[in-house]
């Protein structure tokens, strides 16, 4: 099939899909085609963010009383420039927290603001949510990790981090990129290696869940299990829990409601038998709703990560394939690629060749959108190869559509990283080349009457002399 061919199949497909379109340094990603991401190449253009005035902070809820003397060490070491980690098991770090979101002169002694994070995102998606917290970016424009990391590298800001599933090496990876602002840390046990100070948070005596009803002791295991917020809709579908069972737990401390949603005050028993009704609720939800999916993610993701290590490798495609794109437009490219990387793994378990070519189209245009060029086009390749012998087998023409698409990515890729010469860049070294050729007869030529007109002389000069001869048409020419 000819390029012009390729360009004509893309452009067919994508005018029958609703597209996303979000710019990046150098390209373009067209996103929402069911046959993958495309590229397109744009002129380089120097572009900047511009800055707001101060994070647009929504507090978070006071909801509890904090110890005085806690509270005035954290207030000292953090006017002081050095960052918290605070531990505990129970809610009482995530009550410290809060508490310093709405201190008065914690605002002043940080020029660019105080951020309160709580949402379970990975590192990548995190520091994009930083970054918009501070810089106007548009809907369509996508900052680079390198854009990213210069945007927030003088920051004085104070963040207030509670979120439970990032590592040590995670965390360190946020103080370099945000070498001059400060942490406040909520974790259970000891892994913010850059905090200057450590907070231990007394146990809280436990109240006793053994008189607790079976309808309540399923909605603590279940939220327990899959350690996020739940709606009470959603807890109600899963746990058969009601209303008013929600609201005893809330009365006796158990339970914490918060933007409508429900969560653990303390640590309580799980069990995985939760984690097949949870993953049947989110496939019935995609199935007739399907609405708020980026609300929803924390679920969404708990869901798809149950389904691949259990190996409910056709649910997960589902799951998958059906809200993929949303992350994409979004930009939370940390948690697409986890997404990309389940649907792969269950296409690996069922041998689904389609699909797996697709996840590698989408994690290799996704690799190279993210700067990592050699990963990029080596993923296409791979996608490539199952696509070209799909092609072949089948008579299905939407076979021949992803071949095009992967095609035109891996031909978008190497025009970006290898610019091709202009006609007229090449001439200057076509001029050089036909001067060095025209030199080195001219040289060949005269070396040689040199050479015969001194061995028919009867008083020829030595091997040595015609050397030296040599070397001035050296220089001659040079």
């Amino acid at each position: 099939m000819s390029r012009s061919a390729f360009s004509s199949t893309i452009e067919t497909a994508l005018s029958q899909t609703v597209v996303a379109r979000l710019l990046l340094e150098e390209c373009e990603c067209l996103i929402g085609s069911k046959c993958g991401v495309v590229l397109r190449a744009m002129p380089v253009e120097a572009r900047t963010f511009e800055l707001m005035p101060m994070p647009a902070l929504i507090l978070p809820c006071l909801v509890e009383a904090v110890d005085e003397a806690t509270l005035s060490q954290a207030l000292t070491a953090l006017k002081a420039q050095r960052s918290i980690e605070v531990c505990g098991r129970g809610f009482g770090k995530v009550a410290l927290l809060r508490s310093l979101a709405h201190q008065p002169e914690l605002q002043q002694a940080y020029p660019h603001g105080i951020l309160y994070l709580d949402q379970l995102d990975p590192i990548e998606d995190l520091l994009q949510t930083i970054f918009e917290q501070f810089y106007r970016v548009s809907s369509e424009a996508k900052p680079s990790r390198a854009e990213i990391r210069a945007g927030l590298s003088d920051r004085q800001a104070l963040i207030l981090l509670d979120h439970s599933h990032l590592t040590a090496t995670e965390l360190e990876q946020l103080q370099r990129w945000l070498p001059q602002s400060r942490f406040v840390v909520a974790s259970i046990g000891r892994r913010f290696a850059q905090a200057n100070l450590a907070i231990e948070i007394p146990e809280q005596i436990e109240p006793d869940v053994s008189t607790r009803t079976d309808e309540e002791s399923a909605i603590l295991e279940l939220l327990a299990t899959v350690g996020v917020p739940l709606r009470v809709e959603q807890i109600a579908a899963i746990a058969k829990a009601s209303s008013s069972d929600l609201s005893k737990l809330i009365d006796l401390h158990l339970i914490q409601v918060e933007r409508e949603r429900y969560r653990l005050r303390s640590p309580y028993r799980t069990s995985d038998a939760w984690m097949e009704g949870v993953l049947d609720y989110v496939l019935n939800w995609i199935r007739t709703q399907s609405d708020a999916i980026i609300q929803e993610r924390e679920l969404l993701m708990v869901a798809v990560q149950w389904g691949t290590n259990q190996r409910r490798s056709a649910e997960v495609i589902e799951i998958v394939r059906s809200v993929e794109c949303e992350f994409a437009t979004t930009k939370l490219w940390g948690s697409w690629s986890k997404l990309l990387r389940c649907s792969l793994a269950a296409a690996w378990a069922l041998g689904d060749e389609a699909t797996e070519a697709w996840a590698l189209h989408q994690l290799g245009t996704l690799a190279f959108c993210q700067q990592e060029v050699t990963n990029g086009h080596d993923t296409l390749k791979d996608a490539l190869a199952i696509r070209t012998d799909l092609a072949k087998r089948s008579t299905n023409p939407e076979c021949a559509v992803s071949l095009a698409f992967s095609t035109h990515n891996l031909n978008q890729i190497k025009a970006l990283i290898v610019p091709v010469k202009s006609k007229a860049s090449q001439k200057p070294s076509q001029r050089y080349w036909i001067i060095g050729v025209t030199c080195a007869i001219v040289l060949s030529v005269s070396l040689g009457v040199k050479f015969l007109t001194a061995q028919r002389s009867p008083n020829h000069k030595p091997r040595s002399s015609l050397s030296q001869d040599v070397c001035l048409l050296f220089t001659r020419f040079s």
